[in-house]
C-alpha cells in the first residue's frame, strides 16, 4: 500500500461523476441551479455537499427529459427522493437488473415523497412528452462508501433484503398515520407520501414553540428517516442544535434561518460575536443544512404558513445509538436544564428586534407577542 492519503471516497466518487458540486449552508433555489449530463444515472444532475450534511448525509438533484427515463439502478445505502417538479413513475424489483420478476410500480408529481427500498432494482421515469422531471434524493451514501470505500459492493451486491421488501404490489400504497405507543408520538410509516405539502399534521406545538404542527414519518425500514413541520404567519421557531447531516426542504413560504456554533452561547449578539451569525434566505425549494451542535432557528416572513420537510437520521422504529444519544442529551429540553433548547424569554434580544423589523419591511403582523420578547 502506498504511503499516500486518500480523501474521502464519497468526495472523490463525487468528483468522478463529472457533474457540478454545490457547496455551503444552504441553496437558494434548487430548481433553477445548473445540471450537468451524468452518465451513470442516463439524465442529468448535480450534487449539493452542504457544510451540515458532515459526510453524514449526502444529496443530488436530477432531471429526466421529456418522455425519458433514468437508467436502472440499486446500492447499498438508505435513500429518500422528494419530486421538484414534474410526474412520472417509479418501478422496483429485485432479482435480475431486467426486471422480468415483477415487483411494484406507482405514479408521482411534484410534492412526492418516497423510498426505494435497499438494494432493490429502481428505475424512474417521466411521464410527460413536454416538460422535465426534478427530484432531489437524500442518501447514507457519504457514509456507506466511506465506511467500505468499495462502489462495486455498494452498486454491485446480490444480497436480497427482503425483510425491507418482499416483491408485494401494493408496497407503495400510502398508509395512514398510527400513534406510536414506545414514544408516545404520531407516526407515519409509509413508503410513499403522494404529496408532503399537503398532508395533516397530527402533533401539537411541542417544544419547538409558534404555534407549529409536525409529523415524523418513516420509509422502507430505513434510519434516514424525518418529519414536516409547518408554523403560521408572523410566528419563528425556538433556536436548538443536534447532531450532523440533517437536511431541511422548504415547500412553502419564506423566511430565513440564523445559524451560530453553540460555543457563541444562547445569546451571540450580546456578547459581542454577532458578525459570527450565519443568515440563510429560503423560500419554495429551497435547502439548509444546520451544522452539527450549531443553533439554529427558523423564521416566517411571508403572507402564509412555511411548511419544511426535514430528512435526517435516526429512527423512532429502529434503535440508531448515536443519533438517539443527542436526544438524550436533551434537543426537547431547555437550556437552562442543560438541555439543546433556547426558550423564547432566554434569547438574544437582538433575534426578535431583527424579525420585528423584517416583518414590518414585508408587511406582515408580529404575532410573537405572547410568546417572546
Amino acid at each position: 500500500m502506498p504511503n499516500e492519503y486518500r480523501e474521502p471516497s464519497y468526495h472523490r466518487w463525487m468528483r468522478e461523476q463529472g457533474v457540478p458540486i454545490i457547496e455551503g449552508h444552504g441553496v437558494t433555489n434548487l430548481h433553477g441551479i445548473e445540471l450537468g449530463p451524468w452518465e451513470r444515472i442516463g439524465g442529468r444532475g448535480a450534487f449539493v455537499d452542504l457544510q451540515g450534511m458532515e459526510g453524514l448525509t449526502g444529496m443530488y438533484v436530477t432531471e429526466i427529459p421529456p418522455g425519458g427515463s433514468l437508467t436502472p439502478e440499486r446500492h447499498i445505502y438508505d435513500e429518500l427522493i422528494y419530486v421538484l417538479s414534474g410526474r412520472g413513475s417509479t418501478r422496483v424489483w429485485s432479482g435480475p437488473r431486467d426486471g422480468a420478476a415483477g415487483g411494484a410500480a406507482f405514479e408521482w408529481e411534484a410534492g412526492a415523497l418516497f423510498a426505494p427500498p435497499l438494494n432493490c432494482w429502481h428505475q424512474i421515469y417521466n411521464l410527460s412528452g413536454d416538460e422535465p422531471a426534478r427530484f432531489m434524493a437524500v442518501t447514507l451514501a457519504p457514509l456507506v462508501m466511506d465506511i467500505f470505500h468499495n462502489t462495486r459492493f455498494i452498486f454491485d451486491s446480490e444480497f436480497v433484503f427482503d425483510d425491507r421488501f418482499d416483491g408485494r404490489s401494493d408496497y407503495f400504497e400510502m398508509k395512514e398515520p398510527e400513534f406510536f405507543e414506545p414514544v408516545r408520538t404520531w407516526l407515519w410509516e409509509t413508503n410513499l407520501i403522494p404529496d408532503a405539502r399537503g398532508p395533516v399534521l397530527k402533533e401539537g406545538e411541542g417544544r419547538m414553540g409558534a404555534g407549529g404542527w409536525g409529523m415524523s414519518y418513516q420509509m422502507g425500514g430505513n434510519i434516514l428517516v424525518g418529519h414536516i413541520a409547518e408554523w403560521p404567519v408572523g410566528k419563528y421557531r425556538k433556536a436548538h442544535y443536534h447532531e450532523g447531516g440533517a437536511v431541511i426542504l422548504i415547500t412553502a413560504g419564506q423566511g430565513y434561518t440564523l445559524t451560530w456554533p453553540k460555543a457563541l452561547g444562547v445569546r451571540p449578539f450580546e456578547s459581542g460575536h454577532g458578525d459570527q451569525v450565519i443568515r440563510i434566505d429560503w423560500h419554495e425549494g429551497s435547502v439548509v443544512s444546520p451544522a452539527g451542535d450549531w443553533f439554529h432557528q427558523h423564521f416566517n416572513t411571508g403572507q402564509g404558513k412555511v411548511r419544511q420537510v426535514a430528512l435526517r437520521l435516526g429512527s423512532k422504529r429502529y434503535g440508531v445509538h448515536f443519533a438517539d444519544l443527542h436526544v438524550g442529551e436533551g434537543m426537547n429540553i431547555s437550556t437552562r436544564d442543560n438541555g439543546t433548547l433556547i426558550e423564547y424569554e432566554d434569547e438574544d434580544t437582538e433575534i426578535g428586534r431583527m424579525y420585528r423589523d423584517e416583518l414590518a419591511r414585508a408587511g406582515v403582523e408580529y404575532q410573537m407577542a405572547a410568546a417572546a420578547r
